[in-house]
């Protein structure tokens, strides 16, 4: 899946990528509200070479591709996609922490919203967020997700978009 937007490239990551991919991830305020303390750079060679092994085609298995400025090609972030049904995704994203704030994040869910439903067919998303994370809870709902459920183990919340909406 490649995605052009208005500032944005959307595309799968290469081995090139291993060190900034490991070097935003690693940051403290970035890993805060993800599911690792830390992310070491053979933690995002295994990562990019697993996805390499399996290029996404819209089918039942995890994926994750690079966001990078279109101007400069610099990787900013990522957008992680897990399929485990025909009608459903999860999507998870990371973005640098110094480009918090600046509308990239939305832009890319809206393009990855609108990529997985006109050519793949999709009609949720689901996304699960920690609780403390308002930032991120707030881009949701700004971007049409509804609160769907609450689990105490995790201390996370599922959110829900329909993406015929």
């Amino acid at each position: 899946m490649n995605i052009e937007t208005e500032r944005l490239i959307i595309k799968p990551l290469t081995l090139d990528d291993a060190k900034r991919f490991s070097e935003y991830r690693d940051k403290e305020e970035v890993a805060m509200y993800q599911s690792w303390d830390e992310y070491p750079l053979n933690k995002a060679i295994n990562r990019i070479e697993y996805c390499q092994k399996h290029p996404f085609h819209g089918q039942i298995g995890n994926y994750q591709f690079g966001l990078y400025i279109k101007e400069n090609n610099q990787l900013i972030g990522d957008i992680f996609i897990e399929i485990d049904g025909h009608t459903t995704f999860t999507l998870g994203y990371t973005l640098d922490s110094v480009y918090w704030s600046k509308g990239y994040a939305s832009e890319a869910l809206k393009s990855v919203f609108k990529a997985m439903h006109e050519t793949y067919s999709f009609k949720i998303c689901l996304c699960h967020v920690y609780e403390d994370n308002i930032k991120s809870i707030k881009l949701l709902e700004r971007n049409g997700f509804d609160k769907i459920h609450k689990s105490w183990f995790y201390q996370d919340v599922l959110y829900r978009k329909m993406l015929n909406k």
